[in-house]
């Protein structure tokens, strides 16, 4: 057994619960005498795969609660990482929005991030450039449209339509200013939760410096974040305006990602948002 051999290497001898839910790794708790762990394997890759997801988790800890990491690396079945387990409790909705409202005070220089990273299990592209546009149209859009021509999930109407929004954007947002804000990047309410003592923390991100609506349009695409969450968050940092609109441009994003990774199954919300433009 893979996890055997992960608990074999780390010196661990305790209780090993598997978690449900995770759509790229294995997720198991490990009881121990010494405390509980998170520990994260996924066959078949090599030990310096969890170095992207490490390195974004570094770059968030400064800002709001995220599990720390102890160890990583791989045997001979697959690459696996060991993190602190957080036992979920109960929390504020409005203190989470105010929580994200801090982290997108930070900022950068350039947008994008120093390394490419995943969304999910595809790739990320964060090549770090003054314009957002750009950026956006480049790194995000461009690289999940390739990807879904490879998965065979194109077709001529989605290109046609994709063009005339490609157009669109670039029309109507050159001119407007943008701010680098530090971004969770995959920020549906599976990878936010609240600890014992009702802090917020933020897992499996996919970090980058980009537009912050990025993070709410994702929070507002698949529900479960309560409506206290969106009017606390307006409430501390206004969104420019048009914020409306944009967002299911921002959203379209998302459902490319799931459109590769899961199939056609997320089709027709692509062909709608594709279709208002």
């Amino acid at each position: 057994m893979s996890v055997t051999a992960v608990m074999k290497k780390l010196g661990l001898t305790g209780q090993v619960l598997p978690i449900a839910g995770g759509d790229v790794n294995q997720n198991y708790r490990i009881n121990t005498q010494d405390g509980s762990f998170f520990l994260k394997y996924h066959p078949n890759v090599k030990g310096d795969f969890f170095h992207a997801e490490i390195h974004g988790l570094k770059e968030l800890f400064d800002f709001v609660r995220v599990p720390k990491v102890y160890d990583f690396g791989e045997v001979a079945t697959g690459a696996y990482l060991l993190m602190e387990w957080v036992e979920p409790g109960e929390g504020d909705h409005r203190q989470l929005a105010a929580t994200l409202a801090e982290l997108h005070r930070q900022s950068a220089d350039d947008f994008g991030f120093p390394e490419d990273n995943y969304i999910g299990i595809l790739p990320q592209v964060n090549a770090q450039t003054g314009s957002w546009v750009d950026f956006f149209l480049t790194c995000r859009l461009d690289v999940q449209v390739e990807l879904a021509k490879i998965n065979n999930v194109w077709n001529p109407q989605r290109e046609q339509q994709y063009l005339r929004l490609k157009e669109f954007i670039w029309e109507n947002w050159r001119d407007r200013e943008f701010v680098p804000s530090l971004l969770h990047g995959d920020c549906w309410r599976g990878n936010v939760f609240f600890d014992q003592q009702g802090q917020p923390v933020f897992i499996d991100p996919a970090v980058s410096y980009g537009d912050r609506e990025m993070d709410i349009a994702m929070s507002q695409l698949f529900g479960g974040f309560k409506a206290e969450f969106l009017e606390t968050y307006l409430e501390l940092a206004p969104l420019p305006a048009g914020w409306q609109e944009r967002q299911p441009i921002y959203q379209l994003y998302y459902l490319f990602v799931h459109l590769n990774q899961f199939g056609e199954s997320y089709g027709e919300q692509v062909d709608q948002l594709l279709s208002a433009y």
